[in-house]
């Protein structure tokens, strides 16, 4: 974030009661802390956009600002000459996040943990975007573009991968909705080639209603660090056992 972008940032964080908590104007994203109440609020810039999200009233942003609302939050595309408005935009934003009712069901952990809250959701936007970017922006293995289907997903199961595994854009693919549950759940996997693992858990009729064989594959080899997190999900997700059986074991090839 340049110093500039992080300035104007930050006169409307401060102009709306907000301070910043991490002090990292040089980092791609930075996280305000409300001091009239409890809520955190985190901004990340990559160069041609920023994402901005509440800890108490995402939803309740994204009601008021549903032209910019995505899954993780506000994304606000940078202006080519509208600089006066982005900025006035900005001071809306925090203006919301200061005055929106908190959401309903809001439980407040303590500070610590909701500054590492809100720069989770941050990392996790960060993810999507660089995963999505190395695929074209479009899905692994059919190619669709159309982002309300593609999902980020993950090799390495998040419970299971430290913090910088868990943001590797090398750890999964963008993939449309159901093969990202597919993938998840175990019931399909990746070769070493790219090309198709169908678990035998699956049923018939799945496989034929998504069209699903070993013919499909990824559209790009997996490079040499997607394999390592491919092997692992092999080995620790894949469903290779029919119902019944032990639920998970080595792959055999």
């Amino acid at each position: 974030m340049n110093a500039y972008l992080f300035s104007s940032i930050q006169s409307a964080a401060y102009g709306n009661l907000f301070e910043c908590s991490t002090h990292e104007e040089r980092g791609h994203d930075v996280v305000f802390s409300s001091m009239s109440h409890e809520n955190e609020v985190g901004v990340m810039d990559d160069g041609e956009e920023f994402l901005f999200t509440s800890l108490l009233n995402t939803e309740g942003l994204k009601a008021k600002f549903p032209k910019l609302a995505t899954e993780d939050g506000l994304v606000v595309r940078h202006p080519k000459n509208d600089l006066t408005n982005h900025l006035a935009l900005l001071g809306e934003l925090f203006h919301a996040a200061a005055t929106l009712p908190p959401d309903p069901n809001a439980v407040l952990p303590e500070r610590t943990v909701r500054i590492a809250t809100v720069r989770a959701r941050l990392g996790q936007h960060r993810y999507k975007v660089s995963q999505a970017e190395m695929w074209g922006n479009a899905c692994a293995v059919t190619g669709i573009t159309e982002p309300a289907l593609l999902r980020a997903s993950h090799a390495k199961p998040w419970a299971d991968a430290n913090d910088a595994e868990r943001l590797d854009p090398a750890n999964g693919f963008p993939l449309v909705v159901h093969l990202d549950a597919l993938f998840d759940t175990g019931l399909i996997s990746f070769d070493s080639d790219g090309s198709m693992m169908i678990s035998p858990r699956l049923g018939k009729d799945i496989i034929s209603l998504y069209g699903l064989s070993n013919k499909l594959r990824l559209r790009n080899p997996p490079t040499k660090r997607q394999e390592e997190y491919l092997q692992y999900h092999r080995k620790n997700v894949f469903l290779v056992t029919s119902v019944g059986a032990t639920l998970r074991c080595d792959v055999v090839k």
